[in-house]
């Protein structure tokens, strides 16, 4: 754990003291507010008053619908209102005046429809902080669309160089990343407002947009398509910074997946058996591997076939060699390392059921104080009886007027003590960002894991100091000089940057000297490193007590994985999702998803960690160590599916062409410029999408009347429905649907995602000057535009401000070369002007 568990709302909990009243629905909004729980906040989510009697628990089992919810909504209140109804939204204005936070994810103009827009609950506390997470986000002309992760997946630029080949249809990734990404900015957000109220006394607005969050995952891809017109292909063998050989391999039993760098190659040929590789010319170096890639993935095609999945995992990773076995989502919760992590956790129900559900990533709440979700509108009475002061009487009557639903009069869990904020006597301005005045210093290294959670912190105001290695001491050289400014420029926005030989005791006494003046040392080295180099979490304390470290590795500084190395192609595997994602034409055949989720996954989780852990310091004024693992990251992605795989027996197999909300017809389809066309036809689209396709007929076809109709008979409907599509091109189809407000949406390439009008509009396209390059290059914006948010406008030279940070930490500059890396590939020295840079 962080420093020693502590039990989620309890006083030592981040968000202890922090009421939040959850509107949300479905996945996204749900899972935010999960993690809002898990760091201590008190959850009171607000339903709908049900119609009709509610449907009866059998006490003996859980049904597929109880076990999502398990998965989303354990340690939660539940509170049923009308707010249609003015007595209804009365109440909750109520609630409004006691709560911290109101979190929905309604489509937008709803919540002012309803009377319950920002503006509206400001007037019943100003202080309150409100987060509306929508598929497009609150402003922009396709703002009012509706949105499903398919969609956004298709927008967002990634899904188009997701594919076996370029000849193959694109492959949206089988677990709502869209839903659960914004889910996770919402927290990040929230926790951030949070922190910026503790401050000044007033609260904000979040607007989150699923599309933002996806467009921003994209990172060094976007400086590689829009400034140096390198517009990513489909390269299932092939990883971010080159690495060959990389990719899926089928097994005699199964799919590993593998990403072997110049270090582990010697151990790995080993393995194989097959010592001539380091001996043939074409496959002894990174560079000729990379150069001879379709010839060494022929080989190793046949090498991996030979023995199972769990015999390649087991001897290549014993040996140094990251390998990672395509796992199913049930078979997670029961990898040693993710129940020796404490990531599969049993809860149980007022009647005795228990289920399994997804741990706690950032392991601030103790498991054992979990309690299983509530019926709606068991805590009804309960939360108006305690912050309203209802007699029973009341609550009765406005039962009986469909107001209310109080399910259980008994009550449940009593409400947490509020900290309730208070602005008297503060000085409000701006405060440029929620963490301006918080110095983090992140260790070297491009590696997403860490340099984007970095970069998300900058975003929060924070300045970020990047600890660069010494020019001669790059240990995966870039293939190229491109590829080299993207990976700089799409993950160091925003940050400064100094040169230390950790190597060196002048190196390693700079960066004591550092982390005497930080509040946050950020790093993705192996368990041990740090040890090693006298810089652990115990040396670091000893110069600065209030430090909070976050260490990012691959499996967590614990359990039986903890020194194994680790990859992004192998966390996919190992996390549950790359089972279910398949080219629909080859549904035998994992993929990978085209972004690397697997550290993007763990740096969210690491943004969100040490937001957290700042607020939690503010409270005690203590610091700690967070123990962040990819691996438990995308465990934690699995909520809502853990309990419904390994307690309801629910089997998650690919399915390409259905979605997991009932959508049928689904995915990507040909149109007639042979391009690619996504769509999500849930049941209230069946017959405007069938009036699209200029097939009304289609609407009362006995085949096809009802979900479960088109369900039973998807193989007869998609032999009408893939030829109906070759009408049109792409834009043709994506203007009608917009017309229509449709969801569907034409599959872009990472040049058009950023062009996309809607991209556009949510500034998520930005130019910046890079001292290395002769032109402007162009990033990713930012997704959490908070206001008075700090400029991210600058990308440094590695080590270009020792100088200046030593002076400013009053420090001794230790001696450092400064070369641009430019010259690496151009074979230049530097001028005395560029060397006085």
């Amino acid at each position: 754990m962080n420093g020693a568990a502590t039990r989620s709302g309890s006083a030592n909990a981040p968000l202890a003291g922090v009421r939040i009243l959850d509107l949300c629905r479905v996945v996204s909004g749900p899972f935010g507010s999960l993690l809002l729980a898990d760091l201590g906040a008190e959850v009171i989510r607000i339903e709908s008053v049900p119609t009709g009697d509610p449907a009866a628990i059998d006490p003996s089992r859980l049904s597929e619908d109880e076990a999502f919810n398990w998965g989303l909504s354990r340690n939660k209140h539940s509170v049923s209102i009308n707010l249609k109804s003015e007595r209804g939204r009365e109440l909750f204005y109520g609630l409004v005046a006691q709560a911290d936070v109101v979190l929905d994810n309604f489509r937008p103009g709803v919540t002012t429809r309803l009377g319950i827009d920002r503006a509206t609950l400001a007037e019943h506390n100003p202080s309150i902080v409100t987060c509306s997470l929508t598929g497009f986000g609150g402003d922009g002309p396709w703002s009012t669309m509706p949105a499903y992760d398919p969609i956004v997946q298709a927008m967002c630029g990634t899904m188009n160089y997701t594919r076996l080949a370029p000849d193959q249809p694109p492959v949206r990734w089988g677990i709502p990343i869209g839903d659960l990404y914004a889910g996770i900015f919402s927290a990040m957000g929230t926790v951030g407002a949070i922190i910026e109220r503790d401050r000044t006394g007033v609260g904000q607005h979040i607007d989150v947009s699923m599309l933002d969050v996806m467009l921003a995952l994209n990172t060094y891809r976007v400086p590689q398509a829009l400034t140096f017109g390198e517009e990513p292909l489909p390269a299932p063998f092939e990883g971010g910074q080159g690495t060959v050989p990389f990719g899926n391999f089928e097994c005699a039993d199964g799919w590993v997946a593998i990403c072997i760098s110049q270090r582990m190659w010697p151990a790995a040929a080993e393995v194989m058996g097959r010592p001539d590789f380091l001996a043939d010319e074409r496959f002894s170096t990174g560079p000729a591997r990379h150069a001879h890639r379709d010839a060494l993935v022929a080989e190793l095609q046949k090498v991996f076939k030979a023995r199972s999945a769990d015999w390649w995992q087991e001897h290549l990773m014993a040996a140094g060699v990251v390998c990672g076995k395509v796992t199913s989502v049930a078979d997670v919760f029961v990898h040693p390392q993710v129940r020796d992590r404490g990531m599969s956790v049993d809860i149980t129900d007022e009647f005795g059921r228990t289920a399994t559900v997804a741990g706690d990533a950032l392991r601030f709440s103790d498991p054992a104080t979990w309690r299983a979700p509530r019926q709606v509108g068991a805590d009804t009475a309960l939360v108006l009886q305690s912050l309203l002061g209802l007699e029973p009487s009341q609550l009765e009557q406005l039962g009986s007027d469909g107001i209310v639903h109080a399910g259980d009069p008994n009550g449940g869990i009593p409400l947490c003590d509020r900290s309730a904020p208070s602005a008297s006597g503060r000085e409000v301005k701006s405060s440029g960002g929620p963490l301006r005045g918080v110095t983090v210093l992140e260790m070297n290294g491009d590696e997403p894991s860490k340099a984007f959670a970095a970069q998300l912190l900058a975003d929060f105001g924070a300045d970020v100091i990047r600890v660069e290695r010494p020019y001669g001491q790059v240990v995966e050289p870039y293939p190229d000089e491109s590829r080299e400014a993207s990976f700089r420029a799409g993950l160091n926005r925003g940050k400064r940057s100094v040169i230390a030989d950790l190597k060196t005791q002048e190196g390693r006494d700079f960066l004591l000297g550092l982390a005497s003046h930080a509040d946050v040392v950020l790093d993705n080295y192996r368990p041990g490193v740090l040890g090693r180099l006298g810089l652990d979490y115990d040396s670091l304390r000893e110069v600065n007590e209030q430090l909070i470290s976050t260490s990012i590795t691959g499996f967590g500084h614990s359990g039986p994985w903890s020194s194994y190395p680790a990859f992004d192609n192998a966390i996919q595997a190992l996390g549950g999702g790359m089972s279910v994602s398949v080219d629909h034409t080859r549904p035998d055949v994992p993929i990978r998803w085209g972004n690397p989720i697997g550290g993007l996954t763990g740096a969210m989780f690491a943004a969100l960690g040490t937001l957290a852990a700042l607020r939690l310091r503010d409270l005690n004024g203590h610091g700690q160590k967070l123990d962040i693992s990819l691996l438990d990251s995308q465990v934690a992605l699995l909520s809502y599916r853990a309990p419904q795989a390994v307690t309801v027996g629910k089997e998650f197999l690919p399915e390409p062409r259905r979605g997991g909300t009932g959508s049928l017809p689904f995915g990507v389809f040909r149109t007639a410029d042979d391009r690619w066309f996504t769509i999500c036809i849930t049941p209230q689209f069946w017959a405007p999408f069938c009036r699209a396709a200029g097939h009304p007929e289609w609407i009362d076809d006995p085949r096809f009347a009802t979900e479960p109709l088109r369900r039973a008979n998807d193989e007869a409907l998609y032999e009408l429905v893939e030829p109906s599509f070759l009408v049109r091109t792409a834009q043709e189809w994506e203007e009608l649907y917009y017309s229509l407000k449709l969801p569907g949406a034409i599959v872009l390439n990472i040049e058009e995602a950023f062009s996309h009008p809607q991209a556009v509009a949510r500034r998520m396209r930005l130019q910046l000057k890079d001292p290395d390059i002769s032109r402007e290059i162009e990033v990713a914006g930012v997704v959490l535009k908070l206001s008075d948010a700090a400029s991210t406008d600058n990308i440094s030279i590695p080590g270009v401000d020792t100088v200046q940070v030593a002076a400013e930490f009053g420090l001794p500059a230790p001696d450092v070369e400064i070369r641009r890396p430019s010259e690496r590939w151009r074979g230049t020295e530097p001028s005395a002007a560029e060397a006085a840079i």
